[in-house]
């Protein structure tokens, strides 16, 4: 009995010690994103920007996708192209988008019917859209992403200053609620434990990263890729976007764009657990045993801070001190740079379970259904395993 009492006090500070290092890690990556600076005057001669267009797929985007494109008319960038394409929506998010190309002849709608075998619909119509753009530059957003009035120029100076041909930008978050804050705040610290900026911007290393808010590449950097056929299956396809240009030579930059772009993620939990049914279970390359040590995690950890409570009565304070006393060390950076609240990353464990019990759900759904069924089309099990393209 006390080899065992002694073996859980060393799983439990290790478990500690594992936490507070962790956040350690979050916080040395956060440091290493650079912020796109708010830098351009009202005399600034824009003219030698290069041609840009600008690509937003839509599926049922109906209430927000005049808004976004309404930011986006008034954006001050010279050279300036907007395709929005309408896939296969059953709302009016197909009438909007004639209305505004009809008004402005910078837009161009596009309308895709019919979806092909073996192809993800936002990734098809990013396919097709593509073949019909002609800037040099080309910026991949969403239909719900907000655009501050210089955001196109400060982007594009930016990516230019840097010499690189792919830049991914990570959107300020405005939260509906309070809990969704929470969520996304875990969100954003599991993020940071994981992705260094510095591993992302390295051609020789495997990390990439891209981000469906703001993926802005160059078209000639692009066309020495694969290509979107090659990412058809790819459920993380954001992410496949900056794989891509990685694999193709391209040099790649993820930075923070919160002075530029802003979206509404998600409204609420339940939104946040349906979106994330696609792409979350690809994490496991569609594995059960992978599924089953990813879902191990947060209960062993749990588990490992119990065995704490073994420790004399010195050892459970310091423990748990330290364990509270780290995410407070580094919460008010973590908010700067995020735009969320102090208080929803303090409640990261509560955060973290609700990620959990989303990505638990999407792995129910994944294995019951025999694959994912989104926007009306079923994908094996063995489709999604063959088509991804991510090393994770």
């Amino acid at each position: 009995m006390f080899e065992w009492v002694a073996v859980l006090k060393v799983f439990g500070v290790l478990t500690a010690a594992l936490w507070c290092l962790s956040w350690c890690r979050a916080w040395w990556h956060s440091r290493q994103y650079l912020d796109i600076p708010v830098n351009i005057s009202p005399e600034e001669d824009l003219s030698g920007l290069p041609p840009l267009t600008v690509l937003i797929p839509a599926c049922n985007e109906a209430a927000s996708i005049e808004s976004t494109a309404m930011g986006l008319l008034e954006q001050t960038y010279p050279n300036l192209q907007l395709i929005f394409i309408n896939d296969r929506s059953t709302d009016e998010t197909g009438e909007i988008i004639d209305r505004l190309a009809g008004q402005n002849e910078r837009i161009t709608a596009i309308h895709i019917e019919t979806l092909p075998d073996g192809w993800l619909g936002k990734v098809h119509a990013l396919h097709v859209a593509t073949a019909q753009a002609s800037g040099e530059w080309l910026l991949y957003t969403d239909a719900d992403v907000q655009f501050e009035p210089n955001a196109l120029v400060e982007l594009m100076q930016f990516a230019q200053s840097h010499e690189i041909d792919h830049l991914a930008g990570l959107p300020r978050m405005k939260p509906a609620g309070v809990v969704i804050e929470i969520a996304i705040a875990a969100f954003y610290t599991s993020s940071m434990f994981f992705v260094s900026a510095k591993r992302v911007a390295n051609v020789n290393d495997p990390l990439a990263v891209g981000v469906g808010a703001l993926n802005l590449v160059r078209a000639s950097a692009l066309e020495q890729t694969e290509g979107f056929e090659w990412l058809k299956m790819e459920t993380i396809d954001d992410v496949g976007l900056g794989l891509m240009m990685k694999r193709g030579g391209g040099r790649p930059l993820v930075a923070r764009a919160g002075k530029q772009i802003s979206l509404h993620w998600y409204q609420n939990i339940t939104e946040m657990a349906g979106g994330l049914e696609k792409n979350s279970p690809g994490l496991t390359k569609y594995s059960l045993i992978r599924a089953f040590g990813l879902l191990a995690i947060l209960p062993v950890t749990l588990f490992g801070f119990v065995c704490t409570l073994f420790l004399p009565a010195i050892g459970v304070v310091t423990v748990w001190a330290a364990a509270i006393m780290f995410p407070m060390l580094f919460m008010s950076a973590f908010s700067r740079q995020s735009s969320l609240s102090r208080m929803s990353f303090f409640l990261f464990p509560v955060g973290l379970a609700m990620l959990w019990f989303i990505f638990a759900r999407a792995l129910i759904l994944l294995w019951s259904r025999g694959g994912v069924q989104w926007r009306g089309t079923q994908y094996g099990i063995e489709q999604l395993r063959n088509g991804q393209r991510l090393e994770l």
